[in-house]
């Protein structure tokens, strides 16, 4: 993958681009004073360098239909920690996996149908793996800042 050192018109163009990214070239163009061929040939630089990696529909899970965002919390033993990390990166309802700090503590977003769904979800992953010493559960209520469904 070629190198690309973006200047301040690139995070120009990207910070528009967070915002909109159906914008033409020219309308992009006009916001940062280059021509229409000038954005589309840095857009081109900074896509083959892996600086844009796409461009999508930012969904709001809490308005779309049959999905309930919800957070897990799970700490478990040291030696059962990696299992909880391999089972919880291939569920399907998991959008997002991080460690934390602390101990061996793993944050899943998630989405489901429901609050029974989420609840049922918990239990699975409780009954399921093993040296589990804590684990809650949250629906969220609100997305404030940023965006629940990763790019």
């Amino acid at each position: 993958m070629p190198t690309y050192n973006p200047d301040s018109k690139d995070f120009e163009i990207i910070s528009i681009l967070k915002e909109n990214a159906r914008l033409t070239y020219s309308e992009i163009g006009e916001k940062v004073g280059l021509s229409r061929t000038a954005v589309k040939n840095r857009m081109s630089a900074m896509e083959e360098a892996g600086l844009i990696k796409g461009y999508r529909a930012v969904i709001d899970p809490l308005a779309a239909l049959g999905m309930m965002p919800f957070v897990i919390n799970i700490e478990t033993r040291p030696e059962n920690f990696d299992e909880a990390k391999a089972y919880l990166e291939q569920a399907d309802e998991v959008l997002t996996l991080v460690q934390t700090s602390g101990r061996c503590h793993l944050l899943a977003i998630c989405t489901g149908k429901d609050v029974p769904t989420m609840r049922n979800r918990v239990n699975d992953i409780y009954r399921t793996l093993p040296g589990i010493l804590s684990i809650n559960a949250n629906s969220v209520l609100e997305v404030i800042k940023g965006d629940i469904i990763p790019d």
